[in-house]
């Protein structure tokens, strides 16, 4: 049996690698070269990951389903901005277990965190962010 994954989903996993460059680095010049204590590096990091990978995913993840226009992107990216915080959520608090309790690199524990976090992410932004055209209220007209 071969495991075919869609194409919207490969999509969606290269926009998160991006993203991952981008929280990872944010996180690492915020600790090491700001001092910025991790628990806030890593929700400073989360926070510009998420406008980053909203922007790309806009573009190349789901362009077929018709978010054109100001009000219609706003409304986008504050629906990506929630529910990518729900999974920032949850890597936010796997990345302080693994660091703190297991003793794991705080990079690592980031990146461990966010693989986890990235399945819930997907699943939440395919249903609610960037949900097909027409299944919409007037929020993006």
């Amino acid at each position: 049996m071969q495991l075919r994954l869609p194409k919207r989903f490969i999509a969606f996993s290269f926009v998160g690698i991006s993203g991952i460059f981008v929280n990872s680095a944010i996180l690492y010049y915020a600790k090491e070269y700001l001092y910025v204590p991790i628990p806030i590096a890593s929700l400073i990091a989360i926070q510009i990951a998420i406008i980053n990978n909203f922007f790309w995913n806009h573009r190349f993840t789901w362009t077929d389903r018709g978010m054109k226009g100001y009000q219609a992107i706003r409304a986008g990216l504050i629906r990506f901005t929630l529910v990518s915080w729900i999974a920032g959520g949850l890597n936010w608090v796997i990345l302080l277990l693994l660091h703190h309790y297991v003793g794991l690199h705080y990079i690592l524990a980031n990146l461990i965190a966010i693989l986890i976090a990235s399945i819930l992410n997907y699943f939440l932004n395919d249903l609610w962010t960037f949900r097909h055209p027409g299944s919409d209220d007037k929020s993006e007209g």
